[in-house]
């Protein structure tokens, strides 16, 4: 199995997740809402290892599922299992906004550096392992987001960036990735709407351990950016 640091920045972001919840159960003494965090966390960890062992049999790059034009809506499915119990359960929705609220932003910005872990994906194109035209068009803005990620927690920490400045910085951060890289996947898979055709091609993006990436990191990502852009227009909108 080739080296991956994929299923460590899914344990990194998990944990970091965890870590704050814990932290603001600790200040506001509002332990069920950390409950409720836990409970979330694990099912996302869950699914992550039904998606590793899905990715390890090879499912993602299967010649059957080509035809369906899998870069399309993989991710969806990641996104309905992450959103679904938001948008069910209240006291989860109270714990992850308790977390934006409670939580230094800068701290929140300097997560995001992260994602300068798309060093990796540049030196696998650069010895031919992984898709030169995904690593342009989505793997490198990723990183010049990840570096972002340092001006804009160092900026935050001397109060020199205000709140709705971080809202529109997530906001970018969501953009890097969505729509376009789903749709960019999909023209480097096998089917009708095969584009990139020269090898390697983004079977390499969605064969495993790389697979975690596409199905569960860079949505988690993404789901961040969204989260918190969404929590700052409420507090915003709270304080008039």
């Amino acid at each position: 199995m080739p080296l991956s640091l994929t299923p460590f920045l899914l344990m990194v972001q998990l944990g970091f997740v965890f870590f704050l919840s814990r932290r603001c159960a600790l200040q506001s003494h509002r332990v069920d809402l950390h409950r409720a965090v836990t409970l979330f966390l694990f099912w996302i960890a869950a699914y992550g290892v039904l998606t590793s062992v899905l990715g390890a049999r090879g499912l993602f790059i299967s010649d059957a599922l080509m035809p369906y034009l899998p870069g399309l809506w993989l991710q969806v499915i990641t996104v309905s299992i992450c959103v679904l119990p938001i948008l069910l359960f209240s006291e989860l929705r109270r714990g992850l906004a308790r977390i934006v609220e409670g939580t230094p932003l800068h701290w929140l910005a300097y997560f995001h550096a992260l994602r300068i872990s798309a060093l990796g994906t540049a030196y696998k194109t650069s010895i031919g392992e992984f898709p030169l035209y995904f690593e342009l068009l989505v793997g490198i803005p990723d990183l010049l987001f990840g570096l972002s990620a340092l001006w804009m927690g160092s900026r935050l920490q001397r109060r020199q960036m205000s709140r709705r400045g971080f809202l529109r910085w997530n906001l970018i951060g969501a953009l890097v990735i969505v729509p376009a890289a789903p749709i960019l996947l999909q023209l480097g898979l096998p089917g009708p709407l095969y584009v990139f055709t020269d090898a390697p091609d983004a079977r390499a993006v969605f064969t495993y351990p790389m697979s975690i990436a596409p199905m569960l990191v860079v949505p988690l990502f993404v789901l961040i950016n969204l989260g918190v852009a969404a929590q700052l227009w409420v507090m915003d909108r709270r304080n008039g």
